[in-house]
């Protein structure tokens, strides 16, 4: 009988996918968004003091919850609190809280001709999109878990979307986020190649030396690992 050996096949990386609030740009934005600006309409709405307005809408979100859709949307805050403010154009004026990580830009720059690259976020899709002109034109697909799959995490499934989406297997993407569950184990768990960025030891992970090895103190070294 013939003898058959066994064939390794390299997989080809297609596809970079990247996370945004925590990895390409700092929180400055979002939080200030949430944090503040809505604080501050609601105590002008109800002639309340900025700190008796923030006790109240802090009260509203927990009330709600991160498990809830509809804890990310700002248009459903705007209604539930009455503001008549549009929510885009308050985005649009906190534009210049969007800090850039420098290693971001490097690295995006690096990887554009070789993969097609993609942003996968929770944010919806006002802030991901705002955020992005601060980026470049460099991204092909912007998903948002809240606006076009009306999940409130990166699930597998929604990993699974998006690659059939973009007519690939999962062993052909590379996502990067800094998010331990979410844009580490849950893709690894369907066969995505993960890294995750922890530029300041903040995650404090207790790590094996295979896990450590996919852990990223600067986007910069992401082209040489994914090679």
């Amino acid at each position: 009988m013939p003898e058959f050996k066994s064939i390794r096949q390299k997989i080809k990386i297609k596809v970079v996918s990247f996370d945004m609030d925590g990895t390409l740009v700092d929180r400055s934005f979002v939080d200030t968004f949430w944090e503040v600006e809505i604080p501050k309409l609601y105590a002008k709405k109800y002639a309340l003091s900025f700190e008796e307005a923030q006790k109240i809408v802090k009260t509203c979100y927990d009330e709600i919850g991160d498990k809830d859709v509809r804890w990310y949307l700002p248009e459903y805050w705007f209604k539930r609190f009455n503001l008549s403010e549009d929510p885009r154009r308050i985005l649009e004026k906190l534009k210049e809280k969007i800090k850039v990580f420098p290693d971001a830009i490097s690295a995006i720059r690096n990887l554009y001709n070789k993969y097609t690259l993609i942003i996968v976020s929770n944010a919806s899709k006002e802030f991901v999109e705002i955020e992005l002109e601060k980026l470049g034109n460099y991204f092909s697909k912007v998903y948002s878990c809240t606006s076009d799959f009306g999940a409130v995490r990166k699930e597998p499934e929604v990993y699974l979307k998006i690659c059939k989406d973009l007519g690939i297997r999962p062993e052909e993407m590379v996502h990067v986020g800094d998010h331990y569950q979410f844009d580490y184990q849950v893709p690894r768990s369907i066969g995505i190649k993960a890294f995750l960025i922890d530029r300041g030891n903040t995650l404090k992970l207790k790590v094996n030396s295979k896990i450590k090895d996919e852990i990223l103190k600067s986007l910069e070294e992401l082209p040489r690992k994914i090679q």
